[in-house]
């Protein structure tokens, strides 16, 4: 990962000992069993929910898994909205024997937001554009081992090279459902100058040719071609694309890289009448956030 503030190649050296060892102390243990394998294949039509349509609502996914030695698989659900996160509940769970009769792949499985709401305890009416619900997995070995736990040094021992992208992953970790609303293209696509009015380093900086288009395959998701300002230019850094959604007319940017992981700060804005877009950003590598405004030319 690049730093702007630290140009110094360090040197490494390990010497290994070997002396005077017992090797019987540093064998590797057998672990006998294998890890998990669950997938689930979240269905891209039922990628968000509607929330002038919160009754109708669902989650649609597949689950698939070649793994004979598991105890449990729950997926559970939590929510956050502008008050906090609430509890985590388990809305579905399959045992081994169920997902082996079903061939290692459960099909077609369907969790209404009516349903979720229920087992939370709240309100339907409560739910606002920008909240969101997430379903997560917690899978049980016939061992008693659970996945994700937390190991030696708060990590997971549920690693990223296990929990990639949902058609290759062979442990689902986590999908956002977000609740937004139908999003008119022709609202944010088009052609529109950039400039960083502020931050703790960058400002000033411009970018008089960045596009905004349509990507999906949520209904209110688009692309910004640059969402630095070129800011990183005189540091060997080029134009940084990123995805936003428009969640009932405020604009809330996925995570994306710039020069290191670049996130949304909240408080962005969108003035239809203007077509000016505001974003507030953060890279976490260096530190730095900025406040970048786009205008439609």
């Amino acid at each position: 990962m690049k730093n702007i503030f630290k140009f110094i190649a360090v040197l490494g050296f390990v010497f290994v000992l070997n002396s005077c060892r017992d090797e019987e102390s540093i064998r590797i243990p057998d672990l006998g069993d294998k890890g998990p394998n669950v997938r689930v294949v979240i269905d891209p039509s039922f990628g968000f929910i509607d929330f002038e349509n919160l009754s109708g609502s669902k989650a649609k996914y597949d689950l698939y898994s070649v793994s004979t030695n598991l105890n449990m698989v729950e997926l559970r659900v939590f929510m956050t909205s502008a008050s906090g996160m609430s509890d985590t509940v388990t809305m579905r769970t399959y045992t081994q024997s169920e997902i082996s009769a079903a061939g290692g792949q459960v099909l077609g499985e369907e969790i209404s937001v009516q349903e979720m709401v229920d087992a939370l305890g709240v309100d339907l009416g409560d739910i606002v554009g920008g909240d969101n619900f997430t379903l997560i997995n917690r899978t049980t070995m016939a061992n008693g081992t659970v996945y994700p736990a937390t190991t030696v040094q708060g990590n997971s021992n549920v690693t990223p090279n296990i929990s990639g992208a949902s058609g290759t992953t062979s442990f689902f970790s986590a999908f956002v459902y977000f609740v937004g609303c139908p999003s008119d293209p022709l609202n944010f696509v088009g052609d529109y100058t950039s400039i960083i009015t502020g931050g703790n380093y960058f400002g000033g900086q411009t970018n008089d040719n960045v596009t905004i288009a349509f990507k999906g395959p949520e209904p209110f998701r688009y692309v910004i071609s640059d969402i630095s300002a070129l800011a990183y230019v005189p540091f060997g850094g080029a134009a940084y694309p990123g995805d936003f959604y428009d969640i009932c007319g405020v604009p809330q940017m996925l995570p994306t890289q710039t020069f290191g992981l670049t996130t949304d700060t909240g408080g962005g804005t969108w003035d239809s009448a203007t077509g000016v877009l505001t974003l507030n950003v953060f890279e976490a590598n260096n530190g730095l956030s900025w406040t970048i405004e786009f205008t439609r030319k």
